[in-house]
């Protein structure tokens, strides 16, 4: 191209130089060729400098065009995974998240920590007996149960007072948030709104390296009592507890615990060291309770006995020192002990302590137990006995015994199998719809209590004898429906039977009170 140029650039000069010679002026016609060539030389360089910056242009665009490739590919991966796409898995992240770091977490619990340079982890969504989601290699998880229990209660006496003669009340609405984090290490928080406030009911971490020795710290359920520590309340034959249970159990106590199961499953135990104000959030002691717990299955393995395969039997047993506004002050048949306003309008107490009167001293109690769960059946019993101590203002404390004792039976009458008190699936499931159609599962229940104060809780001055009584005894009886593994009615009639006449309203005495009980109930 430079040898066509010059050769156009020649003659053009060359006619200028004879026209110049014409004119009789003398221009060498070599210096402006040379000019012009190191012009074109000039421009020459600069067309292969720009033909070699567009060839890496080129190669660059190639480039961003696979990485725009690939980056679309993950994000179309990534949309699937949230979309449920992948046999229904959540999110399997592999990077760090672009929506959430250190900056989402609250102002009042951030630290001056970097943000995390660790992946996360996907998790999959599952449901059972509760919504859970856990992360692809198993090592963390969160699991959500509610428990909702209506009540709708009636009783024979009218124009009772405080108690209504026909009320609604929800028994029990509670949320739980349990899992582990890291597979060993186990936790669980749970809110409850009952006949009282909204409150904490459980926050626990459990240490679970070894299932034949765990160690468990918070508030959770001690153990003392078959019926408080080995059975969750949704899962009663009754609607509630055993009269001694319900009124001188601890239920949920601040503990520190030791707890295992053998590895054949033969048994279990725990010791705990606990605050021991009864079903208390604060530690009003400077002295802790000691409780401890066993139960046994010796025949879990025996081929000969198979009716004694699932038998436990065991006992518990409570000691402290106390120090603190007695709890219960009002004594119940049909309800936790609270301090709740609107217990007193769900059920009446049959023993009330008098003002000014508190628990000092030290507090001994005793539980022994059975449970046999065969086919459909099961048999329960349990025998308490100790003593508690009293004290009206800086008087000297006093032992007052108290013992008891219960027992009762559930029978599926629609064949469902039970080896311990927990989900019942029935058989066929209570369904109005067509191809569906179920009865649910149907179970008879009773039980008989019999509890008693010693007399020292009134020569001791800690209640009126006038009002009050120390002993009743009280029958459940009823149908339990299980219209799926969720749901379940109770229809239960409940007759107590006091040792001495008590108040139901102003001026009015009754020996007996007899409440007619449906609760509906959902836990999952």
């Amino acid at each position: 191209m430079i040898i066509a140029l010059v050769a156009i650039a020649g003659k053009a000069t060359g006619t200028e130089a004879r026209s110049n010679i014409a004119d009789g002026v003398t221009i060498p016609a070599t210096e402006p060729l040379a000019s012009l060539e190191a012009r074109l030389q000039q421009l020459e360089d600069s067309h292969i400098k720009l033909a070699t910056q567009h060839e890496q242009i080129v190669v660059e665009n190639e480039k961003l065009r696979a990485q725009i490739e690939t980056m679309t590919l993950s994000m179309t991966e990534s949309s699937n995974e949230l979309k449920g796409e992948a046999n229904g898995r959540g999110p399997s992240g592999s990077g760090l998240s672009s929506r959430w770091g250190f900056d989402d977490q609250p102002e009042d619990i951030r630290t001056d920590q970097p943000e995390s340079s660790e992946a996360e982890e996907g998790t999959a969504g599952t449901f059972a007996e509760g919504f859970k989601w856990t992360t692809d290699d198993g090592e963390f998880d969160l699991a959500f149960h509610n428990e909702t229990q209506l009540d709708i209660r009636a009783y024979e006496q009218s124009d009772s007072e405080p108690v209504n003669q026909f009320g609604f009340y929800t028994s029990r609405m509670r949320l739980y948030f349990n899992g582990s984090l890291t597979d060993p290490i186990e936790y669980s928080v749970s809110l409850n709104k009952g006949l009282g406030d909204l409150n904490l009911l459980d926050a626990y971490f459990n240490f679970n390296y070894d299932s034949r020795l765990q160690f468990r710290v918070g508030r959770f359920r001690v153990p003392f009592t078959y019926d408080w520590y080995a059975l969750s309340n949704q899962f009663l034959t009754t609607p509630e507890r055993s009269v001694f249970a319900i009124n001188y159990g601890y239920n949920r106590n601040w503990a520190m615990m030791l707890h295992g199961e053998r590895e054949d499953k033969k048994g279990e135990y725990a010791v705990a060291m606990a605050v021991g104000p009864r079903n208390q959030y604060f530690d009003f002691n400077a002295d802790k309770d000691v409780l401890t717990f066993v139960n046994i299955r010796p025949f879990q393995d025996t081929e000969a006995l198979p009716a004694l395969k699932y038998w436990n039997f065991g006992g518990s047993m409570a000691y402290g020192i106390q120090d603190q506004a007695p709890r219960p002050r009002q004594f119940w048949t049909s309800q936790n002990a609270t301090e709740s306003e609107g217990a007193d309008e769900a059920a009446p107490w049959f023993l009330e302590l008098n003002d000014g009167v508190r628990e000092r001293g030290p507090r001994h109690l005793w539980d022994v137990h059975s449970a046999l769960y065969y086919k459909q059946l099961t048999l329960m019993t349990a025998w308490d006995t100790g003593y508690n101590s009293y004290a009206v203002g800086d008087d000297p404390y006093m032992r007052v015994p108290t013992r008891g004792w219960h027992a009762q039976f559930g029978y599926f009458l629609t064949g469902e199998e039970v080896t311990r008190r927990t989900f019942v699936e029935p058989l066929h499931p209570f369904d109005l719809r067509e191809n569906k159609r179920g009865l649910g599962a149907i179970e008879l229940q009773s039980r008989y209590d019999d509890f008693t104060i010693g007399e020292e809780i009134f020569s001791g001055g800690f209640a009126d004898p006038n009002l009050w009584t120390g002993h009743v005894k009280s029958i459940d009886s009823g149908v339990n429906w299980y219209l799926n593994k969720y749901t379940k009615i109770y229809f239960d009639w409940q007759h107590a039977m006091f040792a001495q006449p008590i108040p139901y309203r102003p001026d009015g005495m009754q020996h007996h009170s007899n409440l007619f009980w449906t609760r509906f109930q959902i836990y999952f």
